[in-house]
């Protein structure tokens, strides 16, 4: 007999140890059992740097994509419209496969000529 609670100890094991605690505790909800997430910690002073810096990068692309638009917008003809970026670069394409065009047809003339000297 345990001198203490005055009931007796069969088997002290960790099984039955275990055994004995499920019986005597609530069952987990399934709210317990799924891990909590720790919430974000606030920003620093590091992460507001990265932030301007990111927003300032952006800055940077856009003044440059718009600097490009511009220069293609002068060579394209007809591109001066001051249209959609989509029309303009369409327009682009028909363009350059014009000249591709007319270069293919340039060279054809000159290796006619080339022959006709012979």
């Amino acid at each position: 007999m345990c001198a203490r609670t005055g009931s007796r100890r069969r088997n002290s094991s960790a099984a039955s140890t275990a055994r004995w605690m499920r019986t005597r505790l609530p069952a987990p909800s399934a709210a317990a059992a799924a891990p909590r997430r720790r919430p974000s910690p606030p920003p620093t002073n590091n992460d507001v740097a990265c932030g301007k810096a990111r927003k300032a990068a952006a800055r940077r692309r856009d003044t440059e994509v718009r600097r490009k638009m511009e220069a293609l917008r002068r060579l394209v003809p007809g591109g001066g419209g001051g249209g959609e970026v989509d029309e303009l670069l369409l327009r682009a394409a028909g363009y350059i496969a014009r000249l591709q065009a007319q270069v293919t047809v340039m060279q054809l003339m000159v290796d006619v000529l080339e022959h006709t000297k012979d």
